[in-house]
């Protein structure tokens, strides 16, 4: 390594100052010559807020963090921890933070999970696990209210078929997009009825039995990866046409499941058919009727609100009638109490008020001559 130092005063003093800096970031570096400088490691690093979509969150993406920060404000709704170095999930890693709606964590080293690490979450709508070292889903995953989008690609779901007999089924969560990308999964999990699903990822596992039957729970499904999924020739082709016939989209299937000619799908076919059991039969059944009782509630709320805006529409019009029947009728009330004015006719005798000291002294011939002359002068202007 060469140090190219300019000619300046000093320079002497300058050199060893400067070797002793390479020889502490080379005693930093790690086994592949990498060096950080102390002020890098010396950097605060902190989780920025910030608003998206007039909701509270946090970033602490590639912050190195090794466990959940619980200095944040307790009523955060999104909370990105990708590209971090958690391994360990406790009870209490999310205790404060119940309101949080959208949880990322992939890209982690996520192994040990603690019982109930994600029980808090009750408004959770999606979580990411993605890229970690887990062996199953968490269970209680299942149970959380509002879950909707579950994300646990890139795991090695070793354990996951048998801890799905221990869970209560129907699971409560109302699961619309599961993603199972390259879990090393040899058959579909199952989870039960899970009529809220649409779209199902379960690209790069080596398939060594997928059937119809398994899909029977997903009455809903509208779309399905198969991205470099292995499975049987035979089994993928029926497969895919089952479910085109279902109206379900098939996202990048094998080359292998174009359908073959017919004689050889009616084998397939024939193979296939005896597979389904009464019990996948009977999920499928139980799907569609929670799915008509939903459309059926939907549909009488959907009435009983339009029957309650025209009740309401009814009370307002007859309010509004009675008001203006009840101003009508004030006014004539008014009208009526008001006094008239009647109009003077012909009344234009002039009434002499007789002096206050002198009535009594006044003669009576010259007090009626008076009013003659009076009389006589109104005469004359009418």
């Amino acid at each position: 390594m060469h140090l190219m130092v300019s000619p300046r005063i000093g320079a002497s003093s300058t050199i060893p100052t400067l070797t002793l800096t390479v020889i502490f970031m080379l005693t930093l570096s790690n086994g592949n010559g990498f060096a950080t400088l102390p002020t890098e490691l010396d950097r605060t690093q902190r989780c920025q807020l910030e608003r998206t979509y007039k909701m509270i969150g946090y970033n602490c993406a590639n912050l190195n963090l090794k466990e959940i920060p619980q200095t944040l404000k307790s009523s955060l709704e999104i909370l990105d921890l990708s590209f971090n170095r958690i391994r360990d999930l406790y009870a209490h890693s999310f205790a404060r933070y119940s309101s949080i709606k959208y949880l990322y964590l992939f890209e982690n080293m996520v192994q040990n999970l603690e019982e109930n690490t994600f029980s808090s979450l009750t408004n959770l709508e999606a979580i990411e696990l993605s890229h970690n070292a887990l062996i199953t889903i968490p269970p209680e995953l299942f149970q959380l209210p509002v879950l909707r989008n579950l994300y646990v690609s890139h795991n090695a779901l070793l354990n996951l078929e048998q801890d799905l007999l221990k869970i209560e089924k129907p699971i409560k969560a109302p699961l619309q997009v599961l993603g199972l990308a390259d879990c090393r999964l040899q058959r579909l999990p199952d989870f039960g009825v899970l009529p809220d699903l649409w779209q199902l990822n379960i690209s790069s596992n080596p398939m060594k039995e997928l059937t119809l039957g398994q899909f029977s729970p997903m009455c809903n499904l509208k779309s399905v990866e198969l991205n470099n999924t292995q499975i049987p020739i035979c089994a993928c082709q029926v497969l895919t046409a089952e479910l085109v016939l279902r109206r379900t989209k098939i996202m990048y299937p094998p080359l292998y499941c174009i359908p073959l000619t017919s004689s050889e799908q009616n084998i397939c076919n024939a193979e296939a058919g005896r597979e389904v059991d009464a019990d996948q039969v009977a999920n499928f059944h139980q799907c569609m009727e929670i799915r008509h009782s939903r459309q059926l509630d939907t549909e009488a709320k959907s009435t009983w609100m339009k029957i309650s805006a025209a009740v309401a529409g009814c009370i307002v019009l007859f309010a509004i009638v009675l008001f203006c029947l009840h101003r009508r009728n004030a006014r004539k009330l008014k009208a009526k109490r008001k006094p008239k004015k009647v109009p003077l006719k012909n009344n234009h005798r002039v009434i002499m008020v007789p002096p206050a000291g002198g009535a009594e002294e006044a003669p009576a011939s010259s007090t009626s001559t008076t009013t003659a002359k009076c009389d006589k002068l109104l005469s004359d202007c009418d």
